[in-house]
């Protein structure tokens, strides 16, 4: 987020799609369920964002509350103050996938054998989907020591000791791919040689000063339109001195991924005579790609999507302070 402030002493008048794989939940993958797991309070990221998507498991529904755009505000009856808010939902043009990988071995050198092994079948199978090995990278996150409990037998009493067994490696694997059709396929290559830990997703856009050089020049553009509309009501805009302020942010899909529950239906021997024990329907706790909601601003880029995108958002601001009239 970054703020710039220009002071004119003239009147302004410049012018100015989850893969339909439904691989993995993209974004998600396991870092957003341990977040759950762990109770972490996950709230959704943005300045644009007024809604509260939160659900609690105690069966509360989530509270919703809309806040409209804020077009113009009157500080003092010499100060006007507009504002324009634009958002853009732009598609990916590359992915990075991260999977974890554990071992657990007696010996140290065992432990990093069978893990290396594992890590290069994964990869080298990956050279048939079109990944090259120069798209991979291997994280090293751990070496640590297993212990387990030994039980010591006295004339009156146990003891439990702590004793090393072993030892457990922790890698991680950075794989970068365009085509996220393949997303797929990644698991299945991935599952083959034992390795089913997806951490998240990562979508990569290339050219974000273009983005927001676009959202500017559509900001100003809508600016001078409610400037325009506004004189029709008869305000003379003879400013004495007039400020701008813009504001930038970025979302990315792992940021807007919501958590769900939603009741099985009960089994049909719950209704019947012959049930010897009544079962309570389970709840099965889910997540789904939840996008910044539309309703703060004054346009939209692409709104139409139908797989998560990294949504760029813009807002201009413009202080206008005029002669007493």
């Amino acid at each position: 987020m970054r703020t710039i402030t220009l002071i004119f002493v003239i009147f302004l008048t410049i012018n100015c799609q989850l893969s339909t794989i439904n691989c993995f939940g993209q974004a998600a993958g396991n870092w957003m369920i341990n977040q759950s797991n762990a109770d972490y309070k996950y709230s959704e990221k943005g300045s644009y964002d007024k809604i509260n998507y939160e659900n609690e498991y105690g069966g509360k529904a989530a509270a919703l509350y809309y806040k409209y755009p804020t077009y113009t505000a009157i500080e003092k009856d010499t100060v006007i103050v507009l504002e324009t808010n634009v958002l853009m939902n732009v598609k990916a043009e590359s992915y990075m996938a991260i999977f974890g990988v554990s071992q657990v071995s007696e010996k140290i050198e065992t432990c990093h054998e069978m893990i290396n092994g594992r890590i290069m079948a994964f990869i080298n199978s990956l050279k048939a989907i079109g990944i090259n090995p120069d798209d991979t990278y291997i994280d090293f996150i751990s070496q640590v020591p297993v212990f387990e409990i030994e039980v010591e037998k006295k004339l009156f009493s146990k003891s439990y000791n702590e004793v090393p067994k072993g030892f457990e490696v922790k890698k991680n694997i950075h794989i970068k791919y365009k085509d996220q059709k393949i997303a797929e396929k990644l698991l299945v290559e991935a599952a083959k040689n034992e390795i089913y830990d997806i951490v998240k997703v990562d979508y990569i856009v290339n050219n974000n000063e273009a983005i927001y050089d676009s959202l500017r020049n559509i900001s100003i553009r809508l600016m001078n339109k409610k400037v325009k509309e506004f004189k029709k009501l008869g305000i003379k805009f003879e400013a004495l001195y007039q400020s701008v302020t813009e504001d930038i942010s970025s979302t990315y899909p792992l940021e807007r991924y919501s958590r769900y529950a939603a009741f099985n239906d009960p089994s049909i021997s719950v209704v019947t005579k012959s049930s010897k024990y009544s079962q309570t329907p389970s709840r099965n706790v889910s997540l789904y790609y939840n996008k910044l909601p539309y309703n703060e601003f004054d346009m939209v880029v692409n709104p139409v999507v139908i797989d998560p995108v990294v949504q760029y958002a813009f807002k201009l601001k413009m202080k206008y302070v005029l002669k007493k009239q």
